[in-house]
């Protein structure tokens, strides 16, 4: 996979890879300590709340290893 810069990546959609729509991108959480990256922080369609957990502000977090490709959508392994 191609390099990206994260503040090129808010408010892209995210997209499972089965083409369903997940929600738009928020935010990206980061182990201060390692540099790595943890979750992707999407505010969810009504499809990804039946889905996904959702946390108590609204969002759902999806692990960064879950990321397939970064296009015109941002691309989730479901």
């Amino acid at each position: 996979m191609s390099k990206v810069l994260g503040m090129n990546l808010t408010e892209m959609d995210v997209m499972g890879n089965d083409g369903t729509e997940l929600g738009e991108l928020r935010n990206i959480t980061c182990d201060l300590e390692t540099g790595n990256l943890g979750d992707l922080v999407v505010d969810p369609t009504e499809k990804a709340r039946d889905r996904y957990e959702v946390r108590d502000d609204g969002d759902v977090h999806i692990p960064t290893r879950r990321l397939s490709a970064v296009k015109d959508y941002i691309v989730i392994k479901r």
